[in-house]
């Protein structure tokens, strides 16, 4: 028997009731190498486990300059919760019995609630003894908190009471995991390099005035880095890899030049960006820098800001693909800019 989820709709705050005090819950996060999950499933005093999404790190980027990404979208974040494998028949049912007693509640809508329970799961209507007739088949499905998410209220949005779910389908269900929902909790674990460039002049601190500052990388420096999540025991699982496509340089002053004009560096296919400083060009713009017309006060910096934008695409288990909303990771130089009448390189 497959039932797609109630809302809980009318009957006000039916899910609290259901699901306290044993909230699902997920693992606390790791942000290791390799393979990386929270709790198996299954049950830790009070708290019940829902399977725990494992993550899959191995390409993912490192390093202590290494950092998570900022989308560049104010719309878009990952999901606050979901929905997850959760009870077998049997454990629903362990849980029914040990928290669903009509009788502990005062006459009015705690028995009604805990009432049409019992009605809904194990009476027929339209699930008779928690579904144990499909055990082995699938498993019944209940919200998990995104315990990264930083409004808690976001995170307790995921209201549907526990539905059950056949082994291998995946529930048409919001947040309700799927390749799509795995994707954009392996956004989430995305982790890039620090944005190095070199300049010219080397130092900082020895930045002039009228002076073109020239920025590249060598190759292989920006190369695409990915994540992938499993939902194991459905056999589906999603790759969410971001790939360098440009370095912005911002010179922290209205007093300055981009090189090009839109601040834009391209990055090439090999990962490098803009070209090394040729005193042969020495009067040429720089296909990447700024060139700073005033300098800086004395004692002061100008923020010299280096980010990369970052497209993020993924694939899915079943076919499936999509991009999700672009990311990017900045680096921020504290910068002296001196004026110089004469200048020799």
């Amino acid at each position: 028997m497959r039932r797609l989820p109630l809302s809980v709709g009318a009957v006000a705050g039916l899910a609290l009731v259901l699901l306290l005090p044993g909230q699902a819950a997920a693992g606390p996060v790791d942000r290791g190498e390799g393979d990386q999950e929270g709790p198996a499933g299954g049950r830790d005093g009070q708290t019940i486990h829902a399977e725990a999404v494992v993550f899959d790190e191995s390409a993912n980027g490192r390093g202590d300059s290494a950092g998570p990404l900022t989308s560049t979208s104010t719309s878009w974040s990952p999901p606050p919760c979901w929905y997850a494998p959760t009870w077998t028949p049997e454990q629903l049912r362990a849980h029914a019995e040990e928290f669903w007693d009509p009788a502990s509640q005062p006459a009015g809508h705690g028995q009604s609630a805990l009432g049409w329970m019992w009605d809904h799961y194990d009476e027929g209507n339209p699930y008779t003894g928690f579904n144990e007739e499909e055990a082995g088949n699938g498993m019944w499905w209940g919200p998990v908190e995104n315990e990264n998410h930083p409004d808690i209220m976001e995170r307790l949005s995921c209201s549907e009471i526990p539905f059950w779910v056949e082994t291998g389908d995946v529930p048409d269900v919001e947040n309700a995991l799927s390749p799509e929902v795995l994707a954009e909790l392996a956004y989430e674990r995305l982790r890039v390099p620090g944005t190095s460039v070199e300049l010219s002049p080397a130092d900082l601190d020895g930045q002039v005035v009228n002076l073109a500052t020239w920025a590249w990388s060598d190759g292989g420096d920006f190369a695409p880095v990915s994540v992938t999540a499993r939902l194991e025991s459905w056999g589906i699982w999603a790759t969410t890899t971001a790939r360098p496509v440009s370095l912005r340089l911002d010179p922290g002053t209205g007093d300055a030049v981009s090189h090009p004009a839109s601040g834009e560096c391209a990055i090439g296919a090999d990962g490098a960006v803009g070209s090394p400083f040729d005193p042969s060009r020495a009067e040429d713009d720089p296909p990447c820098g700024v060139t700073y017309l005033r300098a800086t006060p004395a004692g002061e910096t100008y923020p010299l800001t280096a980010s990369i934008t970052w497209e993020i695409g993924w694939e899915g288990s079943d076919g499936s693909g999509d991009v999700l909303p672009d990311a990017v990771f900045e680096t921020t130089y504290d910068v002296e800019v001196q004026e110089i009448q004469a200048i020799v390189r």
